[in-house]
């Protein structure tokens, strides 16, 4: 089953030099999106100091997937030749890190396993797990970000900020 990830009409365009990606909680079938105005609004935060242009896809309650194919993670950035998936949690659980991890690798898998994605064409590939209520990650941050990239080929990057800039990075 072929699933459109750069459907244009779940996406949004920047190039703001800082902005804020946001989940509603309620109600909780809203797709996430990117806000300029409100930082309290704002699950993770993006600097994009170069004013460089941004793709933000809304994926989880915006991309025509089926639910059978498991949990989502919210939103994906694109720009140049990086490829950014990102999952929103405002939890304070012991399990929202685990359960994020899961909705990152699940989503990756069903973006590889289209041919129309190219995953060659990305030199940085990254996917965040950004917690406004958490926003440092303290346990064994090393380990668990190898494993992940062994399974999906992505750096997992626990951590609230979002850097956008032109450096190339090896994932």
């Amino acid at each position: 089953m072929s699933i459109n990830f750069f459907d244009l009409n779940c996406q949004e365009i920047t190039n703001a030099v800082k902005f804020g990606l946001c989940d509603d909680q309620l109600p909780s079938n809203k797709p996430a999106y990117i806000d300029v105005i409100s930082p309290n609004k704002w699950i993770a935060v993006v600097i994009n100091t170069d004013a460089i242009e941004v793709t933000f896809t809304a994926i989880d309650h915006c991309l025509k997937i089926d639910s059978n194919l498991g949990d989502r993670c919210d939103a994906m950035l694109t720009y140049q030749d990086k490829i950014i998936f990102v999952e929103l949690k405002e939890r304070r659980n012991k399990q929202w890190l685990a359960k994020g991890e899961e909705q990152l690798e699940n989503t990756i898998s069903i973006f590889k396993s289209d041919p129309n994605n190219n995953l060659d064409f990305y030199k940085s590939k990254i996917a965040y797990i950004a917690n406004r209520l958490r926003p440092d990650m303290h346990s064994s941050k090393m380990v668990r970000t190898q494993k992940f990239k062994d399974r999906t080929g992505f750096i997992l990057e626990p951590i609230r900020t979002i850097i956008i800039d032109d450096r190339n990075y090896m994932s």
